[in-house]
């Protein structure tokens, strides 16, 4: 087999080893911990891996990637010609798993892969294809000049520029400024990416490389389009039955004895669906609603399904919790209302519902840890954990719940979710304690000071101290026990640490799909 070939199965082996490596955690208790602890878990430093959260387990995929490349272009290479052909055979091989796209969740749910996880995969396998194509450009214009008049080393050009510009625009400081502009300007330059490459192929022959690979690639990426476009069409139209509808709700701080606070950061989006499913923890849609902006009929944004409900019609409802940011989220407090009817709501169009419910039910401790809007996605776990636990589904005896908020203002965001919580927790196995940071409601609060709020809620007016909570949780506590996460950056490292430090306990680590 030609070398180009050993790199196609070589990195169908590193697939399969990430799949076999994750099923190995559950063979054996010393191998695992081990593994959990010393691979798995802890990341790299952090003046290698920058801004970025990669762990060694990733770290040692990504390594045994690049030097699988890099031999492949250079093992039995004897000129610059034959540098050239290897690296414009890798580069297109490389594009059969990029030009599935980011937008994979159907396959990235089914399988188990967290969201951030495959980004990641694609961003590193499109870097290397883009860095293999323009050397190959290099090595071509180094033994002989362009000559643009020709279409062919005319497309060459244009390939590499419009890779060179790809790779530029996916800087993660440009792509978070320009989101929406990027996602689209992304698909129309790999699209003029791939016609450039075809044009430039020798040969047009449909089964030979490098065609053939481009030829996979494309119709791969045709295949996944349609699949979403028709699971949106199920998911969003059914006969006889209304179209989906949101409709924004301003949320407001309850006092016993004083005006209520109205909240200006955050918003409830209640979506009436057409095509009801049963909601299950860490999933979340991608929402569109047209005529929010003028580009709104384009954007589909995700959000974890904070709670569901039906109303007295028997109508199917999701729960979106939204905090203002830009763009749409802003838009979307342009349409609050603070009326309990739907019927003065916006059309809306649904992808999903995306994400793997997390196996929580077989730990007889659960710990749960939120920052910010965070707690969005660990509600639902709460609820499906008491649900279950009163038809003795779970193994559960214990869950605790720990969020932290900038402002007690924030409160307000799910107050009335988590006193419905408490109303199932029958057994009182349900323990929430809220951590507010700063801008306090009373000015006679005091940083340290605790207060219960509602039942069975204490708020203490002091950051979060994740080791001496986690301790304390486990200390009394036999069994198993889970650490999950929704946090921010900061906290999920400092918890991360926590649990790989405390080896004497059964503990495990989860992280949520993404954090909204």
């Amino acid at each position: 087999m030609d070398i180009t070939e050993w790199y196609m199965v070589a990195l169908a082996g590193i697939l399969a080893f990430s799949i076999v490596a994750s099923r190995l955690i559950r063979l054996a208790r010393t191998i695992r911990k081990y593994f959990l602890n010393h691979v798995f878990y802890p990341y790299i430093h952090r003046y290698l891996r920058g801004s970025k959260h990669i762990t060694r387990f990733n770290a040692i995929l990504i390594v045994v990637f690049w030097v699988g490349n890099i031999l492949c272009s250079t093992i039995g290479v004897k000129d610059v010609l034959e540098l050239a052909r290897r690296s414009a055979l890798l580069s297109t091989i490389n594009l059969i798993p990029v030009l599935l796209g980011a937008h994979m969740n159907i396959i990235v749910s089914y399988y188990g892969i967290r969201l951030p996880t495959y980004t990641r995969i694609h961003a590193c396998i499109g870097i290397v294809a883009v860095i293999e194509g323009l050397v190959h450009t290099v090595a071509i214009s180094s033994l002989q000049k362009p000559n643009l008049k020709i279409q062919s080393d005319a497309a060459g050009l244009t390939a590499a520029i419009t890779t060179a510009i790809i790779l530029l625009s996916s800087v993660a400081s440009i792509r978070r400024y320009i989101y929406e502009a990027f996602s689209k300007l992304h698909l129309i330059l790999a699209a003029i990416a791939v016609g450039s490459i075809y044009i430039h192929c020798p040969s047009k022959q449909l089964w030979a490389p490098p065609v053939v690979y481009l030829f996979t690639a494309v119709c791969l990426h045709i295949l996944i389009s349609l699949v979403r476009f028709f699971y949106i069409l199920y998911r969003n139209i059914k006969h006889k039955r209304p179209l989906n509808r949101a409709t924004m709700r301003t949320l407001t701080y309850k006092r016993l004895h004083a005006r209520e606070i109205q909240v200006s950061d955050a918003i409830h989006v209640h979506v009436r669906l057409s095509r009801p499913w049963r909601p299950r923890a860490g999933q979340y849609i991608y929402l569109c609603i047209p005529g929010v902006n003028y580009t709104s009929f384009m954007q589909l944004h995700p959000f974890y399904v904070s709670w569901w409900y039906y109303d007295a019609d028997g109508n199917h409802f999701l729960v979106l919790l939204v905090q203002k940011r830009r763009g749409f989220t802003k838009d979307l407090f342009s349409y609050t209302s603070d009326s309990l009817s739907h019927e003065d709501g916006r059309r809306a169009l649904i992808e999903g519902p995306y994400g793997k419910e997390l196996d929580l039910g077989s730990y007889d401790t659960v710990i749960l840890f939120a920052t910010g809007i965070g707690i969005a996605a660990q509600l639902p776990y709460v609820r499906r954990l008491l649900e279950r636990y009163r038809t003795f589904e779970v193994e559960t005896q214990r869950i605790a719940l720990f969020w932290e908020i900038e402002s007690e203002l924030h409160v307000a965001w799910v107050a009335d979710m988590m006193d419905e919580l408490l109303e199932k927790d029958t057994d009182k196995i349900l323990d929430i304690q809220l951590f507010v940071l700063g801008k306090y409601i009373s000015i006679e609060t005091r940083p340290g000071d605790i207060v219960r709020i509602g039942k069975r809620i204490d708020v203490n007016y002091r950051p979060m101290d994740p080791e001496s909570l986690i301790r304390k949780q486990t200390e009394s506590r036999k069994g198993r026990i889970v650490v999950s996460l929704c946090t921010n950056n900061e906290t999920n490292d400092k918890i991360r640490e926590i649990v790989r430090r405390i080896r004497d306990k059964s503990i495990d680590f989860k992280e949520l799909e993404f954090r909204p």
